[in-house]
């Protein structure tokens, strides 16, 4: 598969090379200097233009509803089931391999929704497939999403490279003890633990600018909001326990995420090899720090609100899940890669964007600044200011609509079940992807415009065409902790900075999560700089006439 793929993008490689040298050019800083960290692409990627997006006016809510009503139903009457097809499609293709190399070809070029709507097309909503290791049923539409989302007897999974490199946690459990466990994690994601963390949040997007952005006028977006979103979630976490690590644990991580669409075969040197390695490191980094706050806990020396380990030894002694300390080890590896590998596409995603849409960057700059208005200059964000950032929050979904940060959702039938006439055999996977619907004209008009206006009014969006978190009671717990560091981080970066693309014709591939070729390099000034300097001039002027 390596060699195969190797030799399927050297060609797009070369073009990726090229348009990367071009925007290094163009991206150096007035008066000349290097691009900050510049490194060539990497040698597995294509370079597809991006897509110019553009704001457009929405219809009234009515008549958006009522369109919306009448596709919906109409959805529902143009895919009725088609068995003729289903047993057509009877090939999963070769053992093991199946359709993954095209899969995920089309996913490196980003080519996904087409491959997707072909597949459709052939097929129906509904098609058998084997991907990554496993059968797999392929579903699409909003009716396909209730399903996946609410039906008890699929059960959550990842691909079995996944399952392996994170271990036994929430994805590989079942029964009570699912329930059990996905009771803990959800209460400590839930909004009002969320509301104690906004202050480490704030802290940490502060230390974060002052580090990598103030001074530096050349950066490399993605990178970075990796490494803020991990800081986050680590501090929430673990505290200051997990400092010492950080810098290891971020880049085994990296490795653990780009294994994670790998066939999960153990060679030397592949993508599955590398990411069990650093799994198998984070696991002896975290269980040391397991086992400490365990020490400590026993002896009362802190409290379930300390960090995520002490947490969930309090509820075990309470009685509420029977998890080791290894089994906890699994579910915070599980968290960490969640809390910030999806954040840090939707914060690289918005700086792209913003960098094309002045008069939105304007207003949510405006929006921003009343916020900061009613502070003192260093005082941190609360819930309350988070809450009241409802248009910066509508161009971050209208942002999770056109770049969904996940590449869709897998459930494994626990026995076997039925779907508008399909069989779906006990042990199949089942496969939805996000972007069939967010990009489905029937539900959005002119989808591939940038109009966050859609969110004015969610209810005239039909139910199950908008999945970025999931949906129904399989909603994604952490929704509301990656909202929540979004908006703390965008509050600080539109009120301090204004950026360019340094390569606009950049394209972005998807691996786990979509991702800029070249790693989204940008140019940058200080905006509070330039308006205290009018402000200082105003002043001085004001004082000379004096």
């Amino acid at each position: 598969m390596g060699l195969e793929s190797s030799a399927t993008f050297s060609g797009t490689s070369r073009r990726a090379a090229a348009i990367g040298g071009q925007c290094a050019a163009s991206c150096r800083p007035p008066g000349g200097g290097a691009l900050t960290a510049g490194m060539p692409p990497d040698s597995s990627t294509s370079c597809i233009p991006a897509c110019s997006l553009h704001l457009q006016a929405a219809p009234t809510a009515a008549a958006a509803a009522a369109v919306r009503i009448n596709v919906a139903l109409k959805f529902i009457i143009v895919y009725p089931p088609d068995n003729d097809r289903w047993c057509q499609n009877r090939s999963l293709g070769f053992p093991w391999i199946g359709q993954s190399i095209s899969l995920l070809r089309a996913l490196r070029s980003n080519t996904d929704y087409q491959w997707y709507q072909d597949r459709i097309k052939k097929y129906g909503p509904v098609s058998k497939m084997s991907v990554f290791g496993s059968p797999t049923v392929l579903m699409a539409g909003p009716a396909s999403n209730h399903f996946v989302f609410s039906n008890q007897d699929l059960i959550f999974t990842q691909t079995k490279a996944i399952n392996i490199l994170i271990g036994r946690s929430i994805m590989t459990l079942s029964g009570d003890e699912l329930k059990q466990v996905r009771s803990a994690l959800q209460g400590y994601l839930s909004p009002e633990m969320v509301t104690k963390y906004v202050w480490k949040m704030d802290e940490e997007v502060r230390r974060h600018i002052d580090l990598n952005w103030v001074g530096h006028k050349t950066i490399k977006v993605a990178p970075l909001a990796k490494r803020l979103t991990f800081n986050i979630i680590s501090s929430v976490m673990f505290g200051q326990g997990a400092a010492p690590f950080r810098e290891a644990l971020a880049t085994g991580f990296e490795k653990v995420v780009r294994a994670a669409l790998s066939i999960p075969v153990n060679i030397p040197f592949t993508k599955f090899s590398k990411g069990l390695s650093a799994s198998r490191r984070i696991r002896k980094l975290l269980g040391q720090i397991a086992h400490e706050r365990e020490a400590a806990f026993h002896q009362g020396h802190c409290s379930s609100a300390d960090d995520f380990f002490t947490y969930m030894l309090a509820l075990r002694s309470e009685g509420k899940h029977s998890l080791t300390v290894e089994d906890i080890v699994d579910n915070a590896i599980l968290l960490l890669i969640a809390g910030y590998e999806t954040s840090s596409v939707l914060i690289t995603f918005l700086i792209r964007q913003l960098a094309n849409e002045p008069d939105i960057l304007g207003k949510i700059t405006d929006e921003q600044e009343e916020i900061a208005r009613n502070k003192g200059p260093n005082e941190p964000l609360t819930w309350n200011d988070v809450s009241r950032m409802k248009y910066t929050w509508k161009v971050a979904m209208e942002t999770l609509r056109t770049v969904p940060a996940l590449l869709g959702s897998f459930r494994t039938a626990t026995k076997d079940i039925e779907y508008r006439g399909y069989h779906i055999p006990k042990g199949w996977q089942v496969f939805t992807a996000q972007i069939v619907t967010h990009l489905d004209a029937n539900f959005f008009d002119e989808p591939s415009k940038f109009d966050p206006s859609r969110f004015d009014n969610l209810s005239s969006i039909p139910p199950y065409c908008f999945v970025p978190f999931g949906g129904g009671p399989r909603m994604c717990p952490g929704n509301e902790f990656a909202r929540t560091e979004t908006l703390v981080a965008m509050h600080y970066l539109v009120r301090q900075f204004r950026w360019k693309l340094c390569c606009k014709e950049e394209g972005y591939r998807k691996d786990a999560t979509p991702m800029p070729v070249l790693g989204l390099p940008i140019v940058f000034s200080s905006h509070l700089l330039m308006k205290d300097s009018a402000e200082i001039n105003t002043e001085i002027a004001y004082h000379f006439l004096i």
